[in-house]
């Protein structure tokens, strides 16, 4: 399978010519590894590799997915055949661990998994620039951010190395870094997914698991493979069925009340009328006065650094030193010792107030159509914590470039970044969608009817 060969399918259209016997596994495999090595070096976008998954792979198999090039995220989920260092270098000595439920279930639907991608230190950053692994690039420009926490992720497959690759998100780390890399990243609700048996849940429930790709039915295709569904329910089969006419809200501020920007807000507009065309119906959306602080809203998953560095240290016998871990997951760590169980409590009060408030001003829209992020991608270097004097102005610069994520993390709901357009500069734009929890099959139904008016494949 010669490069063009390759990059010209998604995940799906791999694997049918796997199945059909036209190539096979390993030849995909070999074209996914020539792309990594043509592409990395510059990129830095896979920080491990594993080309012995080669073998490894099932000789045969009918999934969506059979024999598709994988990778995986340096956080959250572990994997037998390669260490989980949560980005961080107190971690890079790690020893590998029993594949997590996922990666079980990739595996067995025949994903060829050749590596992991890098991700800041706890997935804790809005960018991809970690001290353990270093900046990773964006295939768009080299000089503007990938967007975090799932960079290396998004990187990857806007790149070409992968058509498919593991991502994170807690507060936007799928689909921010789907907008600023121009692929498509989808949020499932929360719970859908699981990360057990290592976990129970992620950030109090803030988190889901999931992949970023070049086509929504690849996306479709990774959640029945790993989603905890009735048996028959089938989210790449939903794809294929009548959309209903839904009655979408378009938000072009942010929480805050503050404007996104004129490259964003047109991508908006632009979608808007499309679907409007298409027979949905279209209404302006304002969010409700009530906003979530980066004060509480830390509050909800920091703790669990905590309790990752203090396993670490018990495993290894050693605490960790100043060089061990970065500026900004020692500030963390502070601020969850000092809040203790009553911060995380009152937390998790707002959170309610919050979702009630949020919930309730939905009413009877279907659909919320906003930008992914409120600006174009911003240079290397200047979201990074370490130019930033205290954590709440990074904090409060960075919530002001992804302000439209927090609120789906925090309600459990679905929700994607489309790639849409670009700006005159060539960078990607990327539209949000969100849906009300469960109703993931619905948002990839609009999602894949965006992709068709768009084109972006």
């Amino acid at each position: 399978m010669n490069a063009d060969e390759y990059l010209r399918e998604d995940g799906i259209g791999l694997a049918t010519l796997i199945i059909k016997g036209e190539v096979s596994a390993a030849e995909v495999a070999q074209a996914a590894i020539a792309r990594i090595e043509e592409k990395n070096p510059s990129i830095n976008a896979v920080i491990m590799k594993n080309h012995d998954a080669i073998s490894n792979t099932a000789e045969t198999g009918a999934s969506p997915l059979y024999g598709v090039p994988f990778l995986l995220k340096d956080v959250n989920l572990y994997s037998r055949d390669m260490p989980t260092t949560f980005g961080s270098s107190y971690f890079r000595q790690a020893a590998p661990r029993p594949d997590s439920v996922m990666v079980e279930r990739w595996r067995a639907a025949g994903l060829t998994i050749l590596g992991k991608t890098n991700t800041p230190e706890f997935a804790a950053e809005f960018v991809t620039e970690p001290r353990a692994y270093g900046v990773t690039r964006n295939p768009a420009n080299p000089d503007v951010t990938v967007g975090g926490s799932s960079g290396g992720a998004a990187a990857a497959v806007a790149s070409g190395m992968v058509p498919i690759a593991h991502a994170t998100d807690l507060g936007g780390s799928i689909r921010i870094p789907a907008s600023c890399c121009g692929v498509f990243g989808f949020k499932p609700t929360a719970g859908l997914n699981p990360v057990g048996p290592y976990f129970a849940e992620i950030a109090g429930g803030l988190n889901s698991d999931h992949v970023v790709t070049r086509s929504v039915r690849d996306s479709a295709a990774s959640l029945d493979i790993t989603a905890a569904t009735a048996r028959g329910d089938s989210y790449l089969a939903a794809l294929s069925r009548p959309l209903r006419k839904l009655r979408i809200g378009i938000g072009k501020r942010a929480p805050s009340g503050e404007m996104a920007g004129a490259n964003q807000v047109s991508a908006v507009e632009q979608v808007a009328r499309a679907l409007e065309d298409a027979g949905h119906a279209i209404t302006e959306y304002r969010y409700p006065a009530a906003t979530a602080s980066a004060e509480w809203f830390d509050m909800l998953w920091i703790y669990d650094i905590l309790d990752l560095v203090d396993e670490r240290a018990r495993e290894i016998g050693k605490q960790p030193e100043d060089n061990d871990l970065e500026q900004l997951t020692w500030h963390l760590l502070e601020k969850a010792r000092q809040g203790g169980v009553d911060g995380y409590q009152r937390a998790q009060i707002c959170r309610r107030a919050y979702v009630d408030e949020y919930l309730a001003s939905l009413g009877d829209i279907d659909i919320l159509l906003t930008p992914t992020l409120s600006q174009d991608p911003a240079p290397v270097g200047t979201l990074s914590f370490n130019r930033f004097p205290n954590i709440e102005s990074w904090g409060e610069t960075g919530y002001r470039f992804a302000p439209f994520s927090i609120p789906a993390n925090l309600c459990g709901q679905p929700a994607a970044s489309c790639p849409t357009f670009k700006t005159a500069d060539g960078l990607p734009v990327g539209v949000q969608i969100a849906a009300k929890p469960g109703e993931d099959a619905l948002l990839l139904q609009l999602a894949a009817q965006i992709e068709a008016i768009v084109g972006w494949r």
